[in-house]
């Protein structure tokens, strides 16, 4: 299988990797072991990487269309299997957790927890793709304002349907890792860098400057400095795994587990159910969705349970 692997960053799909982990540990182990050193980034992270993997000129309806089966096509295929899940287990008051779940954001609840990352996701991307088509300082300007707005009115915004007001909260991000992406040639030491980065994220939260965040509850954390710190944290993650990172299976065995990572974020929310430790709980919710995403890229359902085309073997 790693002889059809897409050409992908073995080094940005690691980040990919121990970010959906922290994901994972973020909803397993209890928020007091978690929170600080996971919420801060983990998914803040995945809207840099947006930014920092951006192909610029693209149009705008062929990013609408991307988008749209590269992420919703496993929303509404999570949504049924999530929603199967809860009438076989959880049957009372299915149909109004359903209700929400359609709603998604902030709206949603166990098991459509993580639906409102890949609605947020998707508009602002689109919002991002839009904005190129102003002078660049307007875009970022606007997002700026947007993470004003983020921290004025989390609450409202955070309770829009899809999750679409999230994009004011998420819109900065992508223009962070856009921005990395145009000085990356730039920078000649980026082990260096991307340790100092990592150093100075984690010190402001260290000392308690900046708070967490929880985008999904409309938590956005202390205003400027905890956007500095997830910021921080991401870069430095992304400039370390580029700068240790080589060519080779390892790298290769990376971007393979990385491509069904969007079904572990999904699928993972069912295992909370389960009365175990926290540890069998994110063992379980790691592994099961990564295996039942593994498979399915060698069949046709690639594209609708974990958003990738399918894998096929030499010769077919």
């Amino acid at each position: 299988m790693l002889d059809q692997l897409p050409d992908r960053s073995g080094a940005i799909d690691l980040v990919r990797l121990v970010a959906v982990a922290a994901i994972v540990a973020g909803h397993t182990f209890t928020r007091e072991v978690t929170q600080d050193w996971l919420y801060t980034w983990h998914v803040a992270v995945f809207f840099i990487l947006t930014g920092y993997l951006w192909t610029p000129g693209r149009p705008l309806a062929t990013e609408v269309s991307r988008r749209a089966l590269s992420l919703g096509r496993p929303y509404v295929a999570s949504f049924l299997v999530l929603t199967a899940a809860l009438l076989v287990v959880r049957p009372d008051g299915a149909l109004q957790k359903i209700a929400e779940g359609v709603g998604g954001g902030r709206f949603a609840h166990m098991p459509y927890v993580t639906l409102w990352f890949v609605s947020a996701l998707f508009f602002t991307a689109v919002l991002f793709r839009a904005l190129e088509r102003l002078p660049y300082p307007v875009g970022v300007a606007i997002a700026l304002a947007g993470a004003a707005a983020g921290w004025m009115w989390s609450q409202p915004l955070s309770h829009t349907p899809l999750g679409i007001g999230y994009v004011a909260t998420c819109l900065v991000y992508l223009f962070v890792g856009d921005a990395l992406r145009r000085v990356r040639a730039l920078i000649r030491m980026p082990l260096l860098v991307g340790a100092l980065s990592l150093g100075g994220g984690a010190l402001l939260v260290v000392l308690g400057w900046a708070a967490p965040l929880d985008i999904k509850l409309g938590d956005d954390g202390t205003p400027v400095l905890s956007l500095l710190a997830s910021s921080a944290i991401s870069i430095g993650l992304i400039l370390v795994a580029e700068s240790v990172m080589r060519p080779g299976p390892f790298s290769k065995v990376c971007t393979l587990l990385a491509l069904p990572l969007l079904t572990v974020v999904l699928l993972h929310p069912l295992v909370l159910w389960l009365d175990v430790s926290p540890w069998v709980q994110f063992a379980l919710g790691f592994g099961v969705p990564l295996l039942i995403g593994l498979a399915a890229l060698r069949t046709p359902l690639s594209p609708w349970i974990t958003g990738q085309g399918r894998l096929r073997v030499s010769g077919s």
